[in-house]
């Protein structure tokens, strides 16, 4: 029982200081959009990188 607390206050305390960066960075205005643009740039940040195969690549 003590794991799932943990879990549930790790995931609210991300969720608010996920909504207080926005708040603080882009203001009131317009929240929802840029809490929508915000949550894609952090998606695009955690997806990995494809890299490209190089010629001197010693691995095939």
């Amino acid at each position: 029982m003590g794991l799932i607390r943990k879990v549930f206050w790790v995931a609210l305390t991300l969720v608010f200081a996920f909504a207080f960066n926005v708040l603080f960075q882009y203001g009131p205005d317009n929240y929802v959009a840029n809490a929508k643009s915000e949550f894609e740039s952090l998606k695009t940040l955690m997806t990995p990188m494809k890299k490209k195969k190089d010629t001197s690549d010693a691995i095939k």
